[in-house]
């Protein structure tokens, strides 16, 4: 069973167990959260592989509607890459010192705007002003732990994710419900996780599985984007 499957199972058997009294006490998912961003945030270069597949109600029941493989590189507090390539996504984004570039590869049409030079800045300016969603943020933000919120949590104990012994935390805002495995021991790193919307006109569900690797092979170069031939320049317009 590969570990979309294992994680389709479990969140399965939750929701089928019901939320209200899951959801009842938030016991230390907070803390293992916190400590997993902390971890995260204390860290200068790294890499991870992320595989995301998007699930939808169809028929009454959930079936894949796309998936995505992203490649990520960090080196804080100024450059970042961020590749994605899948059923319907192709593109590379590269933030360089304040010089934030998105380029698809399919259309060969790239757009290139002017940031603040850290990580964090430059997320909070794509989000905020040009409605820019940036893969995997929560995996890349260095303050994460001050970001994320929620209404309810909870911890269900330590659980085998692809082999790695995981505290297995929950949360839930309204609708939506995030279950999270992070590895235990000294590298609290997130090993997978499922957003779930358990709204009854649009139920779905994204299950990703996180591959890290701290000592990765980071150059200046990985964060030059070089336009290739044929490519063309579009403009970057902020959302009003």
């Amino acid at each position: 069973m590969n570990i979309q499957k294992k994680l389709l199972c479990t969140a399965g058997a939750i929701l089928l167990l019901g939320t209200t009294n899951l959801f009842a006490t938030a016991q230390s998912a907070r803390d293992i959260l916190n400590h997993s961003y902390q971890y995260l945030g204390s860290i200068d270069k790294y890499a991870f592989t992320a595989v995301v597949s998007d699930e939808v109600a169809q028929d009454s029941k959930m079936s894949n509607a796309y998936t995505h493989t992203t490649r990520v590189k960090v080196d804080r507090p100024n450059k970042l890459r961020v590749e994605t390539t899948g059923t319907i996504k192709n593109r590379t984004n590269y933030l360089n010192d304040g010089s934030y570039t998105m380029f698809d590869h399919h259309s060969k049409f790239y757009g290139q705007i002017k940031t603040p030079k850290t990580i964090n800045d430059t997320l909070d300016v794509l989000f905020e002003k040009f409605n820019i969603n940036a893969p995997l943020a929560q995996l890349i933000y260095s303050d994460m732990d001050k970001k994320v919120k929620f209404a309810k949590s909870k911890y269900f104990g330590t659980k085998i994710v692809d082999g790695v012994e995981c505290d297995y935390i929950a949360f839930r805002n309204g609708s939506k419900e995030v279950h999270i495995w992070i590895a235990t021991g000294d590298t609290p790193l997130v090993k997978a996780y499922s957003i779930i919307n358990t709204s009854k006109n649009h139920p779905s569900r994204v299950n990703t599985s996180v591959i890290w690797d701290e000592n990765a092979d980071i150059s200046d170069s990985d964060f030059i984007f070089v336009a290739p031939k044929g490519a063309s320049k579009i403009s970057v317009n902020q959302v009003n």
